[in-house]
């Protein structure tokens, strides 16, 4: 068998390298067995495995006579030059190798909201994503008198009257002034009530008033048709029955409260009267007349559909025969119900 190994031909060499191969697969396991349980390292245990390889073909080629097979050992790199300590080394050596390049931030932040398309000539078309309006805003109902205190209002009232400036009055006959003079009034008091609709906080109302003020003295500046100057009590009073209407707006604040502005004009039926003391004669007019009004009020929810309120009502009314205009400051007091 010896000699028969030993001849040159072409067949030995191929048989010499399947002998080697089986031998080194019939080995593997054991080499295994005793690499993992004698060598700490990996590369000690390779290179136990590359010398008994190197053995081997060195034997081989001893009894064939041929010259051993040649061992290239690829060139060392940077993981075989890693000398692990714990098997966990290799993966932190293969993550220090430095990673791919960062990609350069673009300049432009593409926009979710746009979307571009291409015509057939390559233009492009940005396609802007229609973004959806916003509900609108809801409106809390408590915001409208209509729906804080009712539809409909009845607003009895009474209240103080005070004349606002003296009432200017003149007797004239054929043509000359007889008596002339400026005519003091009491406070006095008023009483009315007033019926109305609310559109959310707009509101009209259609009223009804009446008005008294005594008078107290009269400064005259001419009496009998010459100059006399002097005060002298008197007895009489003022009448005003008042209708009118008016406009008004109203905004509800807090839980229970509201305030309101409204302003109108009215027709009325006015009655002066006087008796001056010393003299014989009366001075009575009864008259149709023209009225404004302007007013300010608040209020306050006492119960369920019922309201207190205060307010302030400036009351103004045209000429009454011998008796000039009127303004009239009314402080009024009242409680009105809501449906």
């Amino acid at each position: 068998m010896i000699e028969f190994l030993r001849k040159p031909v072409p067949m030995n060499n191929y048989l010499i390298r399947t002998l080697l191969f089986a031998t080194l697969l019939w080995q593997a396991p054991i080499l295994i067995a005793q690499g993992q349980n004698t060598y700490s390292s990996r590369d000690a245990f390779y290179d136990s495995l590359e010398a008994r390889a190197r053995a081997l073909s060195a034997r081989l080629a001893d009894i064939s006579g041929t010259e051993p097979i040649p061992f290239n050992r690829p060139a060392p790199t940077i993981l075989s030059t890693v000398k692990p300590t714990a098997p966990v080394q290799a993966q932190n050596a293969f993550d220090s190798l430095p990673g791919p390049p960062n990609p350069a931030p673009s300049a432009t932040t593409p926009d979710p909201d746009n979307q571009t398309l291409y015509r057939a000539d390559g233009t492009p078309v940005i396609l802007s994503k229609e973004k959806p309006s916003p509900p609108p805003k809801e409106v809390d109902s408590i915001e409208f008198m209509e729906e804080a205190r009712g539809r409909y209002f009845v607003q009895p009232f009474v209240g103080l009257a005070m004349m606002g400036s003296e009432v200017s009055f003149s007797k004239v006959d054929y043509g000359t002034p007889t008596f002339v003079g400026e005519i003091e009034a009491n406070v006095g008091s008023s009483v009315g009530i007033s019926y109305g609709r609310r559109w959310k906080n707009l509101d009209a109302e259609v009223h009804f008033s009446y008005s008294h003020l005594g008078f107290d003295s009269v400064s005259t500046s001419i009496v009998g048709g010459s100059p006399w100057v002097e005060t002298r009590p008197v007895d009489g009073s003022m009448e005003l029955y008042q209708a009118g209407a008016r406009v008004g707006y109203g905004v509800p604040f807090g839980e229970s409260g509201w305030i309101r502005a409204a302003g109108g004009f009215g027709y009325g039926k006015r009655k002066d009267y006087i008796s001056v003391t010393g003299s014989p004669n009366d001075f009575f007019d009864n008259n149709s007349v023209f009225s404004y009004d302007l007013l300010l009020s608040m209020g306050y929810e006492m119960a369920m559909g019922l309201d207190g309120f205060i307010a302030y009502r400036l009351l103004g009314a045209s000429d009454n025969g011998n008796y000039g205009n009127i303004a009239m400051h009314l402080f009024e007091l009242g409680l009105g119900a809501n449906f």
